[in-house]
């Protein structure tokens, strides 16, 4: 009878494995490919003239609203951090803490927006609201972003699936960000 369960036992362990195994071989490459479509959707945002150009616009913003009395606010230390964070992200090459990084600084281009709105002096200042408006008008291409947020979506889809998140979190495929543009984004 032991001999028995022993084998039953290897049998089970060796079924275990080789599923184990088969999941694995089957939906690591598909994890792959819609991680790597992400990363290839993000690579035109970090163009020169795409969200490079919009964060430039932001701090020439942030400069205006420093000068004109700015500098002791919340949002200009917040903003300030954001920034430098943006720009140490965008000398590397992942994509997930560029896109992390580019969602900090539109959420606190959103409040610079709104502080700078909300303060009679500020409103008045014409450097702040004429760099405020370059910086709401400079957008990335819409085509990019929506490509960038349906790879994402579809990563997203891909990693939760009820087959590959097992995979998916033993191999490190964690979560990626949409990109959501704040102020005169889209």
């Amino acid at each position: 009878m032991s001999r028995r369960i022993r084998w039953i036992l290897l049998a089970l362990l060796v079924v275990i494995v080789g599923g184990a195994v088969a999941l694995v071989l089957t939906q690591q490459p598909k994890l792959d490919d819609a991680e790597a479509k992400v990363d290839d959707r993000w690579n035109p945002l970090r163009g020169p003239d795409q969200l490079p150009l919009r964060y430039q616009k932001l701090e020439g913003a942030l400069s205006a609203f420093d000068a004109a009395g700015g500098q002791d606010r919340d949002v200009s230390r917040d903003l300030h951090a954001a920034l430098d964070r943006w720009n140490r992200a965008r000398r590397g090459d992942d994509a997930r803490e560029q896109a992390d990084a580019a969602n900090a600084v539109e959420a606190q281009g959103t409040r610079l927006l709104a502080n700078a709105l909300g303060s009679e002096r500020l409103k008045q200042d014409k450097a702040v609201t004429d760099s405020l408006a370059a910086f709401a008008t400079t957008t990335p291409n819409d085509q990019f972003v929506a490509a960038y947020n349906q790879a994402v979506r579809d990563y997203e889809d891909e990693r939760t699936g009820t087959l590959a998140q097992p995979v998916a979190n033993v191999f490190g495929f964690d979560a990626r960000p949409v990109l959501v543009l704040g102020t005169g984004g889209s």
